[in-house]
Protein backbone atom coordinates (compact mmCIF):
# COMPACT_ATOMS: atom_id res chain seq x y z
CA UNK A 1 0.00 0.00 0.00
CA UNK A 2 1.63 3.10 -1.37
CA UNK A 3 1.46 6.58 1.30
CA UNK A 4 2.58 9.59 -0.33
CA UNK A 5 5.08 11.31 1.67
CA UNK A 6 7.35 13.67 1.80
CA UNK A 7 9.71 11.31 4.41
CA UNK A 8 12.10 8.43 2.84
CA UNK A 9 11.53 6.72 6.59
CA UNK A 10 9.01 7.58 8.92
CA UNK A 11 7.62 5.81 12.13
CA UNK A 12 4.91 6.99 14.21
CA UNK A 13 4.27 5.47 17.69
CA UNK A 14 6.22 2.71 16.84
CA UNK A 15 6.11 -0.08 19.87
CA UNK A 16 7.57 -3.32 20.17
CA UNK A 17 7.14 -6.09 22.77
CA UNK A 18 8.38 -9.65 22.26
CA UNK A 19 6.46 -12.54 23.10
CA UNK A 20 6.90 -13.86 26.42
CA UNK A 21 9.23 -10.30 27.27
CA UNK A 22 7.51 -7.97 30.06
CA UNK A 23 9.47 -5.06 29.09
CA UNK A 24 8.98 -3.35 25.57
CA UNK A 25 12.01 -3.39 23.34
CA UNK A 26 10.56 -0.34 21.56
CA UNK A 27 8.23 2.60 22.51
CA UNK A 28 6.00 5.04 20.86
CA UNK A 29 9.17 6.04 18.76
CA UNK A 30 8.25 8.23 15.87
CA UNK A 31 10.73 9.24 13.47
CA UNK A 32 11.45 10.88 9.86
CA UNK A 33 14.39 10.66 7.63
CA UNK A 34 14.72 12.67 4.82
CA UNK A 35 16.06 12.03 1.54
CA UNK A 36 19.79 12.07 1.34
CA UNK A 37 19.98 12.06 5.18
CA UNK A 38 22.53 10.60 7.34
CA UNK A 39 21.16 9.48 10.61
CA UNK A 40 22.99 7.88 13.61
CA UNK A 41 21.31 5.86 16.10
CA UNK A 42 23.22 6.30 19.18
CA UNK A 43 22.66 3.89 22.23
CA UNK A 44 24.12 1.05 24.56
CA UNK A 45 23.51 -2.45 23.19
CA UNK A 46 20.02 -3.59 23.97
CA UNK A 47 18.71 0.50 23.81
CA UNK A 48 16.48 -0.40 20.78
CA UNK A 49 19.09 0.42 17.81
CA UNK A 50 18.59 -2.96 15.74
CA UNK A 51 15.26 -3.66 16.51
CA UNK A 52 14.11 -0.06 15.36
CA UNK A 53 16.47 -0.50 11.75
CA UNK A 54 14.64 -4.29 11.31
CA UNK A 55 11.49 -2.40 11.11
CA UNK A 56 12.40 -0.11 8.81
CA UNK A 57 12.66 -3.40 6.13
CA UNK A 58 10.23 -5.40 7.33
CA UNK A 59 12.54 -7.71 9.58
CA UNK A 60 10.35 -7.18 12.20
CA UNK A 61 6.26 -5.97 12.91
CA UNK A 62 5.58 -3.45 15.28
CA UNK A 63 3.37 -4.69 18.21
CA UNK A 64 1.61 -1.22 17.58
CA UNK A 65 1.94 1.66 15.45
CA UNK A 66 3.29 1.89 11.98
CA UNK A 67 6.59 2.06 9.63
CA UNK A 68 6.26 3.50 6.31
CA UNK A 69 9.61 3.37 4.15
CA UNK A 70 9.60 4.90 0.52
CA UNK A 71 5.91 6.05 0.43
CA UNK A 72 5.03 2.32 1.32
CA UNK A 73 3.37 1.25 4.68
CA UNK A 74 5.68 -1.86 5.48
CA UNK A 75 3.81 -3.34 8.35
CA UNK A 76 0.55 -3.91 5.46
CA UNK A 77 3.27 -5.74 3.11
CA UNK A 78 3.83 -9.23 2.74
CA UNK A 79 4.98 -11.77 0.18
CA UNK A 80 5.89 -10.31 -3.29
CA UNK A 81 5.07 -6.81 -2.05
CA UNK A 82 7.14 -6.66 0.68
CA UNK A 83 10.46 -8.51 -1.28
CA UNK A 84 10.05 -5.51 -3.85
CA UNK A 85 10.64 -3.09 -0.89
CA UNK A 86 13.71 -4.80 0.33
CA UNK A 87 15.04 -5.14 -2.77
CA UNK A 88 15.45 -1.15 -2.94
CA UNK A 89 17.13 -1.13 0.58
CA UNK A 90 20.65 -2.53 1.69
CA UNK A 91 21.26 -3.55 5.05
CA UNK A 92 24.93 -3.61 6.12
CA UNK A 93 25.48 -6.11 9.19
CA UNK A 94 27.68 -6.22 12.09
CA UNK A 95 28.97 -9.66 11.75
CA UNK A 96 29.56 -9.37 7.68
CA UNK A 97 26.90 -12.15 7.01
CA UNK A 98 28.78 -13.46 3.75
CA UNK A 99 29.19 -16.93 2.68
CA UNK A 100 33.03 -17.78 3.94
CA UNK A 101 34.10 -20.07 1.28
CA UNK A 102 32.37 -18.55 -1.64
CA UNK A 103 34.66 -16.25 -3.22
CA UNK A 104 34.41 -12.40 -3.10
CA UNK A 105 32.53 -11.77 -6.40
CA UNK A 106 30.34 -14.37 -5.78
CA UNK A 107 29.10 -13.27 -2.38
CA UNK A 108 28.58 -9.82 -3.97
CA UNK A 109 26.47 -10.93 -6.76
CA UNK A 110 23.79 -12.33 -4.38
CA UNK A 111 23.03 -8.67 -3.40
CA UNK A 112 21.11 -8.91 -7.11
CA UNK A 113 19.50 -12.44 -6.35
CA UNK A 114 16.16 -10.22 -5.72
CA UNK A 115 16.21 -9.30 -9.20
CA UNK A 116 16.62 -12.85 -10.94
CA UNK A 117 14.33 -15.98 -10.79
CA UNK A 118 15.60 -19.71 -9.86
CA UNK A 119 18.64 -20.81 -7.78
CA UNK A 120 22.44 -19.75 -8.64
CA UNK A 121 25.31 -21.98 -8.03
CA UNK A 122 28.55 -20.39 -9.08
CA UNK A 123 29.78 -17.18 -10.71
CA UNK A 124 29.06 -18.10 -13.99
CA UNK A 125 25.17 -18.77 -13.71
CA UNK A 126 25.18 -14.89 -13.04
CA UNK A 127 23.94 -12.73 -16.05
CA UNK A 128 27.36 -11.35 -17.71
CA UNK A 129 26.15 -7.46 -16.97
CA UNK A 130 25.69 -8.37 -12.91
CA UNK A 131 29.02 -9.98 -13.10
CA UNK A 132 30.10 -6.68 -14.42
CA UNK A 133 28.42 -4.81 -12.67
CA UNK A 134 29.56 -6.73 -9.60
CA UNK A 135 33.25 -6.13 -10.03
CA UNK A 136 32.79 -2.44 -10.51
CA UNK A 137 31.43 -2.26 -7.45
CA UNK A 138 34.34 -4.51 -5.93
CA UNK A 139 36.72 -2.06 -7.91
CA UNK A 140 34.65 1.49 -5.79
CA UNK A 141 35.30 -0.56 -2.59
CA UNK A 142 39.19 -1.51 -3.10
CA UNK A 143 39.14 -4.72 -3.22
CA UNK A 144 39.19 -5.49 -6.96
CA UNK A 145 42.41 -7.74 -6.67
CA UNK A 146 40.86 -10.56 -4.29
CA UNK A 147 38.10 -10.43 -6.24
CA UNK A 148 38.28 -13.83 -6.57
CA UNK A 149 39.73 -15.15 -3.44
CA UNK A 150 37.69 -17.17 -0.57
CA UNK A 151 35.82 -14.02 1.48
CA UNK A 152 36.91 -16.37 4.87
CA UNK A 153 40.69 -15.35 3.96
CA UNK A 154 40.20 -11.37 4.24
CA UNK A 155 40.63 -9.13 7.72
CA UNK A 156 37.49 -7.69 9.04
CA UNK A 157 37.57 -4.49 7.48
CA UNK A 158 38.21 -6.14 3.88
CA UNK A 159 34.86 -8.43 4.71
CA UNK A 160 32.87 -5.56 5.51
CA UNK A 161 33.65 -3.67 2.48
CA UNK A 162 32.80 -6.98 0.30
CA UNK A 163 29.16 -6.44 2.21
CA UNK A 164 29.20 -2.74 1.41
CA UNK A 165 29.48 -3.83 -1.93
CA UNK A 166 27.14 -7.07 -2.20
CA UNK A 167 24.77 -4.02 -0.74
CA UNK A 168 25.20 -1.94 -3.37
CA UNK A 169 24.26 -4.59 -5.93
CA UNK A 170 20.81 -3.74 -5.12
CA UNK A 171 20.52 -0.31 -6.68
CA UNK A 172 19.04 0.60 -3.00
CA UNK A 173 17.73 4.07 -2.22
CA UNK A 174 18.28 3.95 1.58
CA UNK A 175 21.00 2.21 3.22
CA UNK A 176 21.24 0.49 6.72
CA UNK A 177 23.85 -0.43 8.51
CA UNK A 178 23.19 -2.08 12.14
CA UNK A 179 26.55 -1.32 14.15
CA UNK A 180 28.91 -2.15 11.07
CA UNK A 181 32.54 -0.81 12.74
CA UNK A 182 31.87 -2.80 16.12
CA UNK A 183 34.06 -5.71 15.23
CA UNK A 184 36.46 -3.90 13.70
CA UNK A 185 40.00 -2.35 14.89
CA UNK A 186 40.29 1.75 15.46
CA UNK A 187 42.18 1.85 11.63
CA UNK A 188 39.52 -0.41 9.62
CA UNK A 189 36.20 1.44 11.49
CA UNK A 190 37.66 5.07 9.85
CA UNK A 191 38.40 3.43 6.32
CA UNK A 192 34.86 1.70 6.86
CA UNK A 193 32.86 4.41 7.91
CA UNK A 194 34.65 6.92 5.40
CA UNK A 195 33.59 4.55 2.53
CA UNK A 196 30.20 4.11 3.70
CA UNK A 197 29.52 8.07 3.68
CA UNK A 198 31.68 8.76 0.65
CA UNK A 199 28.96 6.25 -1.58
CA UNK A 200 26.40 7.77 0.63
CA UNK A 201 27.06 11.01 -1.75
CA UNK A 202 28.17 10.01 -4.48
CA UNK A 203 24.47 7.91 -4.83
CA UNK A 204 22.30 10.41 -2.56
CA UNK A 205 21.87 7.42 -0.20
CA UNK A 206 19.69 7.63 2.37
CA UNK A 207 21.69 6.61 5.34
CA UNK A 208 20.41 5.02 8.66
CA UNK A 209 22.98 3.70 11.40
CA UNK A 210 23.37 2.27 14.73
CA UNK A 211 26.55 3.22 16.65
CA UNK A 212 27.63 3.31 20.47
CA UNK A 213 30.59 5.48 19.90
CA UNK A 214 29.91 9.12 20.78
CA UNK A 215 32.55 10.82 19.14
CA UNK A 216 32.19 8.40 15.90
CA UNK A 217 28.78 9.59 15.40
CA UNK A 218 29.34 13.30 15.70
CA UNK A 219 31.87 13.33 13.08
CA UNK A 220 29.85 11.23 10.51
CA UNK A 221 26.24 11.65 10.77
CA UNK A 222 24.06 13.93 10.02
CA UNK A 223 21.86 13.71 13.11
CA UNK A 224 21.92 11.85 15.96
CA UNK A 225 18.39 10.11 17.63
CA UNK A 226 19.76 8.90 20.81
CA UNK A 227 18.05 5.91 22.42
CA UNK A 228 18.01 4.64 25.78
CA UNK A 229 15.80 1.58 26.98
CA UNK A 230 13.37 1.76 23.53
CA UNK A 231 12.92 5.38 23.62
CA UNK A 232 13.99 8.26 22.06
CA UNK A 233 15.97 10.40 24.28
CA UNK A 234 17.61 12.75 21.97
CA UNK A 235 17.14 13.72 18.59
CA UNK A 236 19.31 16.38 16.94
CA UNK A 237 21.70 17.94 14.37
CA UNK A 238 25.08 17.15 14.66
CA UNK A 239 26.33 20.34 13.49
CA UNK A 240 27.76 22.61 16.79
CA UNK A 241 26.92 19.60 18.72
CA UNK A 242 29.56 18.78 21.55
CA UNK A 243 30.07 15.40 22.92
CA UNK A 244 29.48 16.77 26.62
CA UNK A 245 26.12 18.06 25.30
CA UNK A 246 25.14 14.50 24.17
CA UNK A 247 26.35 13.07 27.18
CA UNK A 248 24.85 15.46 29.18
CA UNK A 249 21.28 14.19 27.74
CA UNK A 250 22.11 10.94 26.56
CA UNK A 251 24.37 9.23 29.45
CA UNK A 252 27.66 7.41 29.35
CA UNK A 253 28.61 5.72 26.89
CA UNK A 254 31.90 4.48 24.93
CA UNK A 255 33.07 6.94 22.85
CA UNK A 256 35.43 5.00 20.67
CA UNK A 257 36.28 1.81 19.86
CA UNK A 258 39.40 1.72 21.18
CA UNK A 259 37.99 2.56 24.88
CA UNK A 260 35.47 -0.34 24.63
CA UNK A 261 38.83 -2.84 23.78
CA UNK A 262 40.20 -1.28 26.56
CA UNK A 263 37.66 -1.31 29.05
CA UNK A 264 37.41 -5.15 27.81
CA UNK A 265 40.77 -5.62 28.32
CA UNK A 266 40.54 -4.68 31.95
CA UNK A 267 37.85 -6.57 32.64
CA UNK A 268 39.49 -9.91 31.28
CA UNK A 269 42.44 -8.80 33.45
CA UNK A 270 40.59 -8.60 36.79
CA UNK A 271 38.64 -11.92 36.06
CA UNK A 272 42.05 -13.09 35.70
CA UNK A 273 42.54 -11.91 39.03
CA UNK A 274 39.60 -12.83 40.53
CA UNK A 275 40.24 -16.47 39.49
CA UNK A 276 43.90 -16.15 40.64
CA UNK A 277 42.84 -15.00 44.02
CA UNK A 278 40.47 -18.23 44.03
CA UNK A 279 43.00 -20.57 43.48
CA UNK A 280 45.01 -19.08 46.20
CA UNK A 281 42.89 -19.25 48.57
CA UNK A 282 41.88 -23.06 48.03
CA UNK A 283 45.73 -23.90 47.59
CA UNK A 284 46.24 -22.13 51.29
CA UNK A 285 42.92 -23.62 52.39
CA UNK A 286 44.15 -27.20 51.62
CA UNK A 287 47.57 -26.60 52.93
CA UNK A 288 46.24 -25.53 55.78
CA UNK A 289 44.14 -28.55 56.32
CA UNK A 290 46.80 -31.06 55.06
CA UNK A 291 49.00 -29.73 58.31
CA UNK A 292 46.33 -30.09 60.92
CA UNK A 293 45.67 -33.53 59.69
CA UNK A 294 49.58 -34.67 59.96
CA UNK A 295 50.41 -37.35 63.22
CA UNK A 296 51.66 -35.40 65.82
Amino acid sequence: MSIPNDFVVQTTGLSKTYPGTATPALTDISLEVSRGEIVVLLGLSGSGKSTLLRHIDGLETPTSGSVTSLGERVDALKGRELRELRGKIGFIFQQFELVGPLTVLENVLTGALSTLTGPRLGIWTYPKSLRRKALEHIDRVGLLERAYQRADTLSGGQQQRVAIARALMQDPEILLADEPVASLDPESSDQVMSLIREIAAERALTVVCSLHQVDLALSWGDRIVGLRGGAVVLDTPTEALSKDQVMEIYGRVAVSTSEIQAVEVELAEAREQVRAGVTRRAAERFAQDSASEEPA
